[in-house]
């Protein structure tokens, strides 16, 4: 099976390692402070019982940051031959069909999409027609109505 890949610009690589260093330290910390005792008088400590699933949850966090740090592939800039069409990290200008509206993205990996920054994931219906487009060809979009989009401008 073939591992998923996690697209992350630089500052989305520097963020996650960040998390990833503040989540081993606070690891580290919780760890070496007192634990709750197992047991109060003949019953398990209610305490324990929650230190024990803020410890899974905290190492299930710190998993998956490493999963994506394992299978990380840095967003950059591509060819000079390649900057003609959309491609991961470029940001989109999109003229509405319809009403001569314009809408800008910028295409990234699941990780860093915002949409209401106008960041979309490359795998999201919209981020999905755009990659590989040129400017000048139209976009079809069908969600619950079908919009047109022309790809006016493309930025790395």
């Amino acid at each position: 099976m073939e591992e998923k890949k996690y697209y992350l610009t630089k500052e989305g690589l520097d963020r996650v390692q960040k998390e990833h260093n503040d989540l081993l330290a606070f690891r580290k910390k919780k760890t070496m402070d007192d634990a709750p005792s197992i047991l109060q008088s003949e019953d398990v400590n209610p305490e324990y019982l929650v230190y024990q699933e803020d410890l899974h949850l905290l190492e299930a966090k710190i998993a998956e940051h490493e999963n994506i740090l394992k299978h990380v592939e840095l967003i950059s800039k591509p060819a000079k031959g390649k900057r003609l069409e959309v491609c991961m990290g470029a940001t989109v200008e999109l003229v509405d069909e319809s009403d001569k509206s314009v809408n800008e993205y910028t295409v990234l990996g699941t990780l860093e999409a915002n949409p209401m920054e106008g960041k979309i994931s490359s795998e999201s219906p919209v981020g999905k027609q755009l990659l590989g487009k040129k400017i000048g060809e139209i976009v079809v979009i069908n969600s619950p109505i079908e919009v047109k989009y022309r790809v006016q401008n493309i930025r790395y």
